[in-house]
């Protein structure tokens, strides 16, 4: 699978220029410079609409600029040569089209973004990725590419589920969520073992039993609301912050401690639902 590296930031500088001249509002000027020139090329093999996933509105205009002073700085030469090298680990039989990497600055404003998760966040739009910065944020550099892997394994996942075996093995479900992501983020982890994000990380022995009792009867729920509030965590009804990513992972684990020598692309072959029931959650 080849990579194809789309910066967007000439376009960010012309979304300032006409920001500071007020001639429209910011949101309208944010479509027209950074979501209709990309929008075709990122969603060209969606099969449904995605506008969810589209980056939002940057409106910080002042620390928008000085974010483009940095970004403007990437080398990415040097990033679509590790992008490479993650695709090796990971081979993904293509038709010859490359996947695109699209970059867009972050909001500021986003604290979880920047102090939880390190400023850079990815998002996979069937077969493309999206991946947003905030280059204002401690170390960002060295989470481009854990993000990437993570996002590029989504795809191989996605591929491998959706496109040569149909669907067959996939339901929608809660747990199914939270396999892939373990399983992503395990991938990453296992190309870039000196970053540990701050999202997987352990919980103690009970607190561990007590919210994997509220987790495990909502395995099979289909509805995004819920799956909302059970990866992301939702303060109000007690789930931490990422709380369905560390037991992604948690389960993941426990399930290749039992299959010693299972390689990540012979984990893709295995139908989620047979990961947790060969682990100690089921």
């Amino acid at each position: 699978m080849s990579v194809k590296i789309i910066a967007t930031f000439k376009n960010v500088e012309e979304y300032i220029s006409c920001a500071e001249r007020g001639e429209v509002s910011v949101e309208e000027l944010w479509d027209k410079h950074m979501i209709r020139p990309f929008w075709p090329e990122i969603t060209k093999w969606a099969p449904f609409d995605q506008s969810f996933k589209k980056p939002p509105c940057v409106r910080d205009i002042t620390s928008l600029d000085k974010q483009l002073s940095i970004l403007s700085g990437i080398p990415f030469t040097n990033l679509e040569s590790n992008f490479r090298n993650t695709t090796k680990a990971l081979p993904l039989e293509d038709d010859g089209e490359p996947m695109s990497v699209f970059f867009y600055p972050a909001c500021d404003s986003d604290k979880t973004l920047k102090e939880q998760q390190n400023g850079v966040v990815g998002a996979v739009v069937f077969g493309n990725i999206i991946i947003r910065i905030n280059p204002l944020a401690d170390d960002y550099q060295k989470w481009i590419p854990y993000v990437f892997a993570h996002e590029y394994h989504h795809n191989v996942w996605g591929y491998n589920h959706f496109v040569l075996h149909g669907g067959k093995h996939t339901d929608g479900s809660f747990l199914e969520y939270m396999i892939t992501e373990g399983q992503a983020d395990l991938f990453a982890e296992s190309l870039f073992p000196q970053l540990i994000p701050r999202w997987n990380r352990p919980f103690d022995g009970d607190r561990e039993t007590a919210l994997w009792e509220r987790i495990k009867p909502i395995l099979s729920d289909t509805d995004p609301e819920t799956h909302e509030a059970y990866m992301f965590g939702d303060e109000n009804k007690g789930l931490p912050w990422c709380v369905g990513y560390s037991f992604g992972r948690m389960i993941v684990i426990d399930f290749m401690r039992k299959h010693r020598g299972l390689s990540f692309p012979e984990l893709l072959e295995i139908p989620p639902r047979l990961i947790y029931e060969g682990s100690k959650f089921a």
